[in-house]
């Protein structure tokens, strides 16, 4: 299958209405809804769920019903599902999955496709919901941004212990390693310029990072560590203050260098605040209490943050020009990350590197 048809396959979201949804959780489950509403999701279908008379977990549940083309590859599910558990049981605030009445921690469900009356297979699963709010909705500051980096680096030494081999996607689109394949979709892009800097981008990471592979640290990580799946809530030593309190969605856990995780990070926190390069430097030296980065990482890292950022803009664009019904959600990420580009790419290395290390100096 070619990349693009790959991509295309991987954002066909399953059809379930919130009735239909309803009586997956009774049926499975054993447990009686009370009320149930949709969630957002890039191409899974994701449902909050409260039930019903005495239960284990008072925060209600998350039905998660899996995209046909992920459901096709259940080592990979186990592998998410055991990441989790595996945080879980350390202490971490994540997910834990619920058995369903069979003991099992998902199943395959046959739907029925919304358009021409044939039947989709999907993997169901049932998450404990965490409390909080995401990242992205409420104002961020600079503390935050070195809680965040810290929660990460702790998430990354807890890691090292954890394997499992459905981890290892050499295919997978959105995994920085697979950057050079966004040529195959830099045609998406209306304007000439955008594209051009892409090009500039991928051929950088080509350089760059690419033969430095065997350099960097890695193991099994998030792979998504973005705004909208870190929970936080209020701190209640420091009122008007955020501490992170959860990480939701293992979707894109892959075995890669821990640095592209950091990158993630940074790209996706850094695009959406006034001052980034500022906000940055907090969320690295956050990090960097916990663990300290190689220099083979350091040499990477500001390629790495731009890479996600070509990867993001390209691909957003690239899937909402052939998922228009998505294009909202597609489009959250994509809409402002130019702007960001922009700036990064137009900010020599050493410069941003200079102000991190001064910020770590006055921390």
């Amino acid at each position: 299958m070619a990349e693009s048809e790959k991509a295309a396959e991987i954002l066909e979201k399953p059809h379930l209405t919130e009735e239909q949804a309803g009586q997956l959780v009774e049926r499975l489950y054993g447990l009686k809804v009370k009320s149930l509403k949709p969630l957002d999701s890039y191409d899974d279908l994701n449902f909050y769920v409260k039930v019903d008379g005495p239960v284990p977990w008072l925060h209600g549940y998350t039905l998660k019903v899996m995209n046909g083309t992920d459901s096709k590859n259940k080592d990979l599910i186990e592998a998410q599902n055991e990441m989790m558990t595996f945080l879980a049981d350390r202490g971490f605030p994540v997910p834990r999955i619920v058995p369903n009445l069979q003991g099992r921690d998902m199943s395959l469900e046959q739907l029925l496709k919304k358009d021409n009356g044939s039947y989709s297979h999907n993997i169901v699963r049932l998450l404990t919901y965490l409390p909080g709010t995401t990242y992205h909705n409420v104002s961020v500051t600079h503390h935050l941004a070195y809680e965040a980096g810290a929660f990460l680096a702790r998430i990354h030494e807890a890691l090292r212990d954890f394997s499992h081999p459905a981890l290892h996607r050499p295919e997978f689109v959105w995994s920085l390693k697979c950057l050079p394949s966004l040529e195959n979709y830099l045609h998406c892009l209306k304007e000439n310029h955008h594209k051009e800097i892409n090009r500039e981008i991928i051929q950088a990471f080509r350089e760059k990072v690419l033969p430095c592979m065997d350099d960097l640290p890695q193991g099994a990580m998030h792979g998504d560590f973005n705004d909208l799946n870190v929970l936080v809530e209020e701190d209640p030593v420091t009122p008007g203050e955020y501490r992170v309190c959860g990480l939701l969605d293992y979707g894109d856990a892959i075995v890669n260098p821990y640095v592209f995780d950091l990158a993630i990070a940074l790209m996706y926190f850094m695009s959406v605040v006034k001052d980034p390069i500022t906000f940055g430097g907090h969320l690295v030296a956050g990090f960097e209490s916990v663990r300290a980065l190689t220099s083979a990482e350091w040499d990477v890292l500001y390629y790495c943050v731009v890479a996600r950022a070509s990867q993001s803009y390209v691909l957003g664009h690239y899937t909402a020009s052939i998922h228009p019904q998505n294009t909202e959600y597609l489009m959250v990420t994509a809409g402002s990350v130019w702007k960001f580009i922009d700036m990064w790419w137009g900010t020599p290395k050493e410069e941003i590197y200079q102000q991190w290390r001064d910020i770590q100096k006055s921390i």
